[in-house]
């Protein structure tokens, strides 16, 4: 059974997205705006769902958290090491 038939197009991406603006909510607070955290959360969310409505799920699913993980912790380093 083929991924279309299971699930409509576009559903992978609105999963991405989401799972993009719940990073994003995560990382507000290191900007010190909520909203360029959704916004940057959108655009990793993006990414992910692409990657998940391609046919190669299983490598771009892995690779999309990957780097979303080395993204959130440079992050987190940058914003403990510059201080307020």
């Amino acid at each position: 059974m083929s991924n279309e038939k299971k699930y409509p197009k576009g559903y992978w991406m609105g999963v991405g997205i989401s799972i993009g603006v719940a990073i994003g909510v995560a990382m507000g607070p290191i900007f010190e705006n909520i909203g360029i955290g959704i916004a940057i959360g959108v655009a990793i969310g993006s990414g992910i769902g692409a990657s998940l409505e391609r046919k190669r799920q299983k490598w771009g699913v892995i690779i999309g958290l990957a780097l979303v993980g080395i993204l959130v912790l440079a992050m987190m380093v940058a914003f403990f090491l510059v201080g307020r």
